[in-house]
């Protein structure tokens, strides 16, 4: 399957399918040592993602929840919830992500992935529900689900819920955080805790009742701080627990509402090298393309008719690819990290042995909410527009948060960067009547990283890793 979207400056999107942990997905605060799920080598803490998190299992279910929700067609274009229909897939793995920025169109950020069944679903089981419970909903062992709404019954006789065991048992995810462990456990009907099952009351089989409904942790589970149940079910309504609707508008101060989708003017591209003492924007570009093949391997046993896990193959390999309109050479002394020499005009030639010499490079996008004509420059000298939504709203600078100024400088909203870059090919390519063009390509391995807001040069000279805290 492919999940593709404008590229909106957010992070989000990419943090759900990577499972952060809670903690590190709410992206609120400055970032700190409990919340921030990566570091500069300077030791600043910040928000964001790594190609690395999509590999990481414990705490973590096998794969994603996917459901999408089709409404009734006299209501297409509303936010109303006369959902005609859902399709629902579960242990969705990511297997390819890319991210596009070019000159005409909007920035994309796509991702592709993979699973071995899907379900739709209708009539009495239409409604899909999503609730989490934190450790004070069921402190004493048990909680309430499904307030206002009655579970389906499924052809095989099986309680609504949607993610499955091990054994393919229908089930309720409970998150152990003394373990960091996420693990499906199957329901049965009953009035008090059993061992390994959640027990639930209240629902017949026979005459579904609507709820809500009590749950009781499985007996061989002490409930304890930071512990959380999550709960995934078909239903005939939407419950108060999704705020009784499906369908709302994003509105956050801690996140640019007004973004829709980016254009050139809000997108920045730098190449930097270990020796820059500055961040310049590369020029003339016309297009940066950012691709990540996350191939999955299919484990498979006897006995499970699908495959129990799809670990990711290491290493994970990065291409990115930049066109440009042809000009000087300053984007080969860039690659050769030898921009000194060009910019003082000492350069006397540069040949490919310079192209190919620089294995440090690092490529970085910015993307901001405001357009250079709406921000009065560019990088550093953009400023926050007097008349801006920006005003008020929340912004990352090396993982600190803040709040728009009228008059303030914008900082970016997004930053994606890749380590380690080497070149790998490099075309010149002129044809009657046509500016000539230049395309340049490169590999890298793991390493990147997309951080919510803004960093300065030095963190991205010292390196971006995965927070071990």
């Amino acid at each position: 399957m492919t999940l593709n979207s404008n590229d909106w400056g957010d992070v989000r999107t990419m943090a759900i399918l990577a499972q952060l942990p809670e903690a590190k997905l709410a992206m609120t605060a400055t970032a700190s040592g409990s919340n921030a799920n990566l570091v500069s080598g300077n030791g600043d803490y910040l928000h964001g993602v790594s190609l690395a998190d999509f590999a990481v299992t414990c705490g973590n279910l096998t794969g994603v929840s996917m459901w999408a929700p089709v409404q009734s067609e006299c209501d297409l274009g509303t936010l109303a919830n006369n959902i005609d229909q859902t399709l629902y897939m579960d242990e969705v793995y990511v297997n390819s992500m890319e991210f596009g920025y070019t000159t005409g169109a909007n920035a994309t950020e796509n991702y592709g992935a993979e699973t071995d069944q899907k379900m739709w679903l209708l009539n009495s089981g239409r409604f899909v529900n999503w609730e989490e419970l934190a450790y004070a909903d069921f402190s004493t062992g048990s909680g309430t689900i499904a307030s206002g709404t009655t579970l389906a019954v499924f052809s095989d006789n099986s309680m609504g819920f949607l993610r499955t065991d091990s054994n393919g048992e229908r089930g309720i995810s409970y998150y152990d955080a003394d373990q960091n462990e996420m693990l499906n456990y199957p329901v049965v009907s009953g009035s008090s805790a059993v061992a390994n099952a959640f027990a639930m009351d209240g629902f017949n089989i026979n005459s579904p009742s609507a709820g809500p409904y009590t749950i009781f942790v499985p007996s061989n589970i002490t409930p304890a701080a930071g512990d959380i149940i999550q709960v995934l079910y078909a239903s005939n309504s939407y419950t108060a627990a999704m705020g009784n609707q499906y369908f709302e508008i994003l509105d956050s101060v801690y996140r640019p509402d007004m973004l829709g989708a980016v254009r050139q003017g809000q997108v920045e591209i730098y190449v930097v090298s270990a020796t820059d003492s500055t961040l310049d924007n590369a020029w003339r570009l016309t297009a940066c393309t950012i691709t990540s093949d996350l191939t999955r391997e299919p484990l498979s046993e006897l006995g499970h008719l699908g495959p129990y896990d799809r670990p990711l193959t290491l290493p994970v390999p990065i291409t990115a690819t930049i066109d440009t309109t042809a000009g000087d050479l300053e984007h080969w002394s860039r690659f050769s990290d030898r921009y000194s020499e060009f910019a003082a005009d000492t350069m006397v030639e540069i040949d490919l042995a310079d192209l190919t010499a620089s294995e440090d490079l690092k490529l970085v996008v910015k993307v901001f909410a405001q357009t250079d004509e709406e921000a009065g420059g560019t990088g550093a000298s953009r400023v926050v527009d007097a008349n801006s939504d920006l005003v008020g709203q929340q912004y990352f600078w090396n993982g600190t948060a803040g709040s728009y100024t009228a008059g303030g400088r914008e900082y970016a909203v997004k930053t994606i960067v890749v380590e380690h870059l080497k070149i790998t090919d490099e075309a010149y390519t002129l044809d009657m009547g046509t500016n000539a063009t230049q395309t340049f390509g490169f590999r890298s391995t793991n390493d990147l990283y997309v951080v919510k807001g803004d960093i300065d040069l030095t963190s991205i000279q010292a390196g971006i890793r995965r927070s071990t805290s």
